[in-house]
């Protein structure tokens, strides 16, 4: 697995926590290449303030420590120390929800031309809607731990198939006062328990359009066009 390792990286929720407070930023950034033996040492330093210049932090926070940093500049550490090893793959996991709505956009952004740049591929998990349609490009919408429906980012927000998905962007909000809010699904009762799902489809028991078959049989997933994938009984 250790080579693999160098190819995956991960951004994690909390900028604090995910980050040592006994090592500096420049310390944090630099240890998975040391770890990896990526490079000599004596170029680690100058390689690490290519990789602060990249996510637009200033060399003098190199030596500050996380609590010395913002919520902003501390993910944008982590995004550092995700860059190091180059990697093919990161996985970022809620990274944005813990900074406020302008740090947001600024990091959504700086994922974005990093993307361009550098040739990356994000898998990026998070509850915001409108995280996911600014920044993705293929959307899996997930209902206790099973994926229940698969597609382009421009067919899951204009065609939704599966009721959990329109139930999800029906619940987005609106910034317009006057937008008409009468197609939103409302879903009764309480997310049940991923150790003791319901039987048949895990979404039956709060599903406003439940058939018989979806108590007695989970649904397979069906393939209803190119790219588009749904995993309901509704959907032939």
């Amino acid at each position: 697995m250790r080579p693999h390792r160098r190819n995956i990286q991960m951004v994690f929720q909390d900028p604090y926590s995910s980050l040592n407070p006994r090592m500096t930023a420049k310390e944090i950034v630099a240890e998975p290449i040391r770890i990896h033996e990526a490079m000599p040492e004596a170029e680690i330093g100058s390689y690490v303030e290519g990789l602060f210049d990249k996510v637009g932090l200033p060399h003098g926070g190199m030596q500050k420590f996380a609590h010395e940093l913002s919520g902003g500049q501390r993910q944008r550490v982590a995004i550092a120390r995700a860059l190091a090893l180059s990697p093919e793959l990161i996985i970022c996991d809620e990274a944005v929800s813990a900074l406020d709505v302008s740090i947001q956009a600024q990091v959504l952004n700086l994922l974005m031309d990093l993307q361009a740049d550098l040739g990356l591929a994000y898998l990026f998990i998070t509850h915001d809607l409108s995280v996911v349609e600014y920044l993705s490009h293929r959307v899996a919408v997930m209902y206790l731990g099973r994926i229940v429906e698969i597609a382009d980012k421009e067919t899951i927000f204009s065609d939704p198939q599966h009721p959990y998905t329109k139930a999800l962007i029906s619940a987005s909000p609106l910034p317009d006062p006057d937008a008409d809010r009468s197609g939103r699904v409302i879903l009764s009762g309480e997310v049940p328990s991923p150790i003791n799902p319901p039987s048949g489809c895990y979404f039956r028991t709060r599903c406003p359009v439940a058939m018989d078959i979806c108590t007695e049989k989970f649904p397979q997933t069906r393939i209803i066009d190119t790219g588009h994938e749904v995993a309901c009984h509704l959907c032939k």
